[in-house]
């Protein structure tokens, strides 16, 4: 076997072994779930690659519930972990991802509090809610503290492995684990300011369809502004998601942040040619 240089053996381990031998937190892309056999028992793990060398984070040390389909879920992520266990020889790592939460949390949380504006990133991406990593805690923000405006698919604004800035509403350290509330929407501006000087009660404007629930069609004005349509009675309705309409504004409410309109006639069928759902 081929004796590799030293020196780049070194280089390859020192963050490893400096993890390993004084807790320090390495970061990774969450890159692959594996059953690894330790302790005699098959377990599920998830992999990151770290400068070449694979590191296993066992299931019951990534701080999430014991199911590889959560792990699945987290797949491309950027995850942090102390290194617990090495063989060299198998260029293996074994390493604890809830370590590393745990001393996140108590390092960095106690600067914070409610109204701070702060960095997550995004792990899990579903359909009605996203889940955030903040200084080692994971945080649900439901789809309507995503984004301003009627939010159908949360992956349409973020994606696994997003830094993105959000605004602490609550914090409460005593807890355990603690209680966090998040908004991703408040550390953007505020589009509804200029709603009233924009739109006009009885103007029609192009729109995109973004929702199709029982009670609706959804449209977006803009980005993060929204409204409300009541199905037309037309004889070959067939919006989908995507399709440019011409809105007429019925409404406007600026306490509850409302727009109610009616949908005057389709302009065009599918998304814009950038792929975006807003117009503006």
């Amino acid at each position: 076997m081929a004796v590799k240089p030293l020196m780049l053996e070194e280089e390859k381990w020192r963050d490893i072994f400096a993890s390993r031998q004084s807790e320090r937190i390495l970061t990774g892309i969450l890159s692959a779930v594996e059953k690894h056999k330790l302790n005699d028992n098959q377990v599920d793990c998830g992999v990151v690659f770290y400068n070449g060398i694979k590191v296993i984070i066992p299931i019951t040390e990534m701080g999430v519930r014991e199911d590889w389909r959560v792990i699945r879920s987290m797949i491309g992520s950027e995850i942090d972990f102390i290194v617990k266990g090495i063989d060299v020889e198998e260029e293996i790592a074994v390493a604890s991802r809830e370590a590393a939460q745990e001393l996140r949390r108590k390092l960095e949380l106690p600067k914070h509090k409610p109204g701070d504006r702060v960095m997550v990133r995004v792990v899990a991406v579903g359909k009605d809610r996203i889940r955030v990593d903040l200084y080692g805690v994971e945080v649900v923000v439901p789809k309507n503290e995503i984004e301003y405006g009627y939010v159908a698919n949360p992956a349409d604004h973020v994606q696994i492995g997003d830094r993105v800035p959000a605004v602490i509403r609550e914090l409460e350290l005593m807890t355990d684990p603690p209680r966090i509330k998040l908004s991703l929407k408040d550390a953007k501006p505020d589009p509804f300011i200029d709603v009233p000087r924009k739109y006009r009660i009885g103007g029609e404007y192009l729109a995109v369809v973004t929702g199709l629930p029982p009670y609706g069609v959804f449209v977006n004005l803009e980005r993060g502004v929204s409204a409300l349509c009541p199905y037309p009675r037309w004889s070959n309705f067939d919006l989908e998601v995507g399709d440019r309409v011409l809105v007429k504004i019925k409404k406007i409410n600026v306490g509850e942040r409302k727009i109610t309109g009616s949908l005057v006639r389709l302009v065009r069928k599918g998304v814009l040619d950038n792929g975006s759902l807003f117009v503006r």
